[in-house]
C-alpha cells in the first residue's frame, strides 16, 4: 500500500510539469486576438515559463536543503495550482504573464526534486524515473489536446486554461500526509522510520 502511495505522488507531480505551458499553445491566437498582443509579447507566455524553469531549478537544492524535499515539493505544487487556476481571473497581459513567471518557477522548482524524491524513497529503484518521464509526457499531451475542446465547452479561454489547476490538487492532498508522518517521526522516533530512511 505504502508503495502504490508513493508511486502516485510521483505520477501526480510529473503531471503537473507541463499542463501549465502546453495548454497555451493551442489557444494562443484567441489569447492573442482578446487581450490585444503583439507576437513578441504572445510569445512571452511561453518563453517565460521555461526560462523560469531553467532559472529556478537551481534553487531546488538550496530549497531541499532548507525545508526538505516534501515540503520543496507541497511549495511548488502549490504555486503550480494557485498560479493555472488565477488565470481565470485574467483580463490584462500583465497577470497572464505573471501567472506564466510563477507557474515556471514551481515547475522549476518540482522537476530536479522529483529526482531527489526518487533517490529517497526508492534508492534501490531508480528505473522509477521512467515514470516521472512519461507522467510528464502525459500531461503535456492531455492539456496540449484538450484546451481547445474546453474553450469550446466553456467559451473561455481564461476558464480552459485555468482548468488544469485541478491536476495539481490530487498532488498536494496525497503530499499532506507525508509531512504529517515525517512530524510524527520527529516527535516519535520509533513511529514511521521508513519514512526518514535515504
Amino acid at each position: 500500500m505504502r508503495l502504490v502511495y508513493l508511486i502516485l505522488i510521483i505520477f501526480f507531480i510529473s503531471l503537473n510539469l507541463r499542463p501549465s505551458i502546453t495548454s497555451v499553445g493551442p489557444l494562443l491566437d484567441i489569447i492573442q486576438a482578446h487581450l490585444g498582443l503583439s507576437g513578441v509579447t504572445a510569445s512571452l507566455i511561453t518563453a517565460l515559463p521555461i526560462f523560469c524553469m531553467g532559472l529556478f531549478s537551481l534553487s531546488s537544492i538550496w530549497l531541499q536543503h532548507r525545508l526538505g524535499v516534501e515540503r520543496s515539493l507541497l511549495a511548488a505544487m502549490l504555486l503550480i495550482l494557485i498560479a493555472t487556476f488565477l488565470r481565470m481571473f485574467v483580463h490584462h497581459t500583465s497577470f497572464l504573464l505573471a501567472t506564466a513567471i510563477f507557474s515556471g518557477i514551481g515547475i522549476g522548482i518540482a522537476g530536479p526534486l522529483v529526482a531527489g524524491f526518487i533517490k529517497k524513497y526508492f534508492p534501490e529503484k531508480p528505473g522509477l524515473t521512467g515514470l516521472y518521464s512519461v507522467s510528464m509526457v502525459i500531461g503535456a499531451a492531455v492539456a496540449s489536446s484538450f484546451s481547445v475542446p474546453l474553450f469550446r465547452q466553456m467559451d473561455s479561454w481564461q476558464h480552459a486554461l485555468s482548468f488544469w489547476s485541478i491536476l495539481a490538487v490530487p498532488a498536494v492532498l496525497l503530499l499532506l500526509p507525508l509531512l504529517q508522518k515525517k512530524r510524527s517521526s520527529c516527535k516519535k522516533p520509533a513511529e514511521f522510520v521508513f519514512l526518514d530512511q535515504e
